[in-house]
């Protein structure tokens, strides 16, 4: 009969959900997952056992149930594993996607589909199942997280070479900004920092595409952006690949900032201890080191063996910004 045909592809589907979850569940060598809620979520588990497994175990059951054609049961057991999963993308959709639990959720709606269509060729006589609300709440759910997937995804795109090691401090300036060209003074060749460029107004892409050009030239960060000041649009093709391809690169860092709960440049990002606030070893010697006469960094006396940044640093991060409501001063 027609519908063992689509019991036996059921079966099938739900034995290589199976494989999918105990290869996860063991490990990979290949990482499909490129996402931070992997990491978030690789090591959950219910009553000590990991949401893997008890993915695995629940396929297995769903697939001896399509080889022993109960269709009205299986789409019971496949439609409560599906409620389960819709609350699992509801929980990545309010915190961080994970790539891998996305496959895994179309094997959930896959199953849960072929067992409705089965179960409606054994009622109906082949007549098309009606639209399920369940899968529609899944489909949506589905889509927010893989497009929330995607935009984790796109890596930012810093035009400085500075990035070895993965620096502390990341900066997000525009070229427009006054206050972002002190910023790239006062840490340019003297931290290691990773600059990142966006588009405040619309001369930035241009000058943003000078800056490359003069840092591909060997010139140094200051002087390349010096550089971009005298470049005018008509130097370049908006319209080109090239060009598209840069406008794209500045909007995904202007979005970082913006989801970062920032809408102004210079934005700074500190990852981990910075290298110039650690403090430094104590000097080889027996005197005290001598105490400051006053306080000199947020009006506390620094403790022994801490050398307090330059000054200037300070005065050119966080003396003014521009973006948002307070556009760039050209």
């Amino acid at each position: 009969m027609k519908h063992n045909g689509v019991l036996t592809g059921t079966c099938g589907l739900a034995l290589l959900a199976v494989a999918y979850c105990v290869w996860t569940a063991l490990g990979n060598d290949v990482n499909v997952c490129i996402t931070e809620g992997c990491s978030l979520y690789q090591d959950v588990t219910v009553a000590g056992l990991s949401l893997w497994w008890i993915g695995a175990a629940t396929f297995v059951v769903l697939a001896l149930l399509a080889l022993a054609g109960a269709a009205r049961l299986g789409r019971l057991l496949a439609g409560l594993a599906l409620c389960g999963d819709v609350l699992l993308l509801l929980l990545m959709a309010a915190t961080a996607p994970c790539v891998s639990c996305l496959g895994v959720a179309l094997f959930f709606a896959g199953v849960y589909a072929a067992f409705r269509h089965a179960l409606a060729a054994q009622q109906y006589k082949n007549a098309p199942p009606r639209r399920s609300l369940l899968i529609l709440v899944w489909g949506i759910l589905f889509v927010i997280n893989a497009g929330a997937a995607a935009r984790s995804a796109a890596s930012l795109w810093p035009i400085s070479d500075m990035t070895l090691g993965q620096p502390s401090v990341r900066m997000f300036f525009s070229p427009s900004c006054k206050v972002c060209r002190q910023g790239v003074q006062a840490l340019s060749g003297h931290i290691e920092v990773a600059f990142y460029p966006v588009a405040d107004t619309a001369d930035d892409l241009y000058r943003v595409a000078a800056m490359r050009t003069a840092l591909d030239a060997g010139k140094s960060m200051i002087e390349a952006f010096e550089a971009a000041q005298q470049v005018s649009p008509d130097d370049y093709s908006a319209l080109s690949p090239d060009m598209l391809w840069l406008r794209l690169r500045l909007l995904r860092n202007k979005a970082h900032v913006y989801l970062s709960g920032s809408q102004v440049v210079p934005f700074i990002e500190y990852r981990g201890l910075p290298a110039m606030l650690a403090p430094k070893p104590r000097p080889a010697r027996r005197e005290s080191p001598p105490v400051p006469p006053e306080p000199v960094v947020g009006g506390q006396t620094p403790r022994p063996g801490y050398s307090a940044p330059d000054e200037n640093f300070f005065d050119a991060t966080i003396a003014g910004q521009c973006g948002g409501s307070k556009p760039c001063v050209e």
